[in-house]
């Protein structure tokens, strides 16, 4: 069953404004290539929730030759490697963290 797409309005409400602020940090920081790769992150950030929230409101999909290009990296830049945490050779704990005499 469909959500209705404003149940996400507040959501994006704090999103949104969260984001920007993320930015505004980022435009101050010292590091100039820093600053350049998170505020060009961030662009491409909103740009994607941007674009969910208008799927959510019911705008049609784009044809796959129309969709933006993945973000080109510069020539010095790696490609961001995506992996999870590592597990511990003992597994996952459950359980409180503290532990009892």
């Amino acid at each position: 069953m469909p959500q209705d797409p404003s149940a996400f309005d507040k959501d994006f409400g704090y999103l949104m404004p969260f984001l920007d602020k993320v930015a505004q940090a980022a435009a101050g920081l010292e590091d100039g290539p820093a600053r350049e790769e998170l505020g060009r992150l961030l662009s491409d950030e909103k740009a994607r929730w941007e674009r969910i929230r208008a799927l959510l409101r019911g705008a049609p999909a784009q044809a796959p030759e129309s969709r933006a290009e993945a973000p080109t990296l510069r020539a010095d830049e790696a490609p961001v490697r995506r992996v999870g945490p590592a597990v511990p050779a003992g597994g996952l704990t459950v359980g409180p963290l503290k532990r009892t005499p």
